[in-house]
């Protein structure tokens, strides 16, 4: 019946005239309500009411974008403790847009063979991703899903994502190809040798990559 309440609320609160007002305006129950509706569509590269995203383009080589900065940012009015939960989550999406402009950027075969099967790796993951947001969001219309059990779903997939993350931006910064992008992804499965979950992902990565490798040496 509460959660029922609370939904009520989250639907009136945007009856005024069609207004759009801060979200310090709310009290704390609808806050956290409008603040995860807005988070899951952060976790899909999409802005909402309240949670902008900024983008910057550190280095562009011709038509294609090897390095940006992607940041979230939250309305400053919001309730201190939804801010903090948000910011926890914040890196997800982060890096969940990073890993989709790659995916993007080195899908293409002029990219290199090792590229291309490396961006195929991570469509993969993204797709396994944006299921998770899919049942996520499932469980919020049903009114099933707190701040703190969207943050406590999100976690096991940070860890993979960060790391991913952290692939990707060295990848793009110095514009790696072949045997450049393998010896990456094996660095970072060795430095991720204590959570076994990411370093089998990469591992994984390191082992289709290597495949369109060992095909353009024979």
């Amino acid at each position: 019946m509460q959660e029922t309440k609370a939904a009520s609320r989250f639907a009136d609160s945007f009856s005024n005239n069609g207004a759009e007002m801060a979200i310090g305006c709310y009290d704390a129950g609808v806050q956290e309500l409008l603040v995860i509706d807005d988070l899951l569509s952060a976790l899909v590269g999409i802005e909402g009411r309240y949670i902008s995203i900024k983008r910057r383009v550190n280095h562009v080589h011709g038509n294609d974008t090897y390095d940006s900065t992607v940041t979230f940012q939250v309305d400053a009015s919001m309730d201190l403790a939804l801010q903090e939960m948000a910011k926890r989550i914040f890196p997800l999406c982060e890096s969940f847009v990073l890993t989709g402009q790659f995916v993007e950027s080195r899908s293409q075969f002029k990219n290199g063979l090792v590229n291309h099967a490396f961006a195929a790796s991570l469509r993969a993951l993204l797709l396994d991703y944006e299921a998770m947001v899919a049942q996520l969001e499932h469980q919020f219309r049903l009114g099933r899903l707190s701040i703190q059990g969207l943050w406590f779903y999100c976690q096991p997939m940070l860890g993979s994502m960060q790391a991913v993350s952290a692939v990707i931006h060295k990848a793009s910064a110095n514009n790696f190809t072949g045997s450049a992008v393998l010896n990456l992804l094996q660095s970072q499965a060795k430095a991720m040798a204590g959570d076994n979950t990411v370093r089998s992902l990469l591992e994984k990565m390191t082992q289709c990559a290597s495949n369109a490798y060992l095909g353009i040496l024979e």
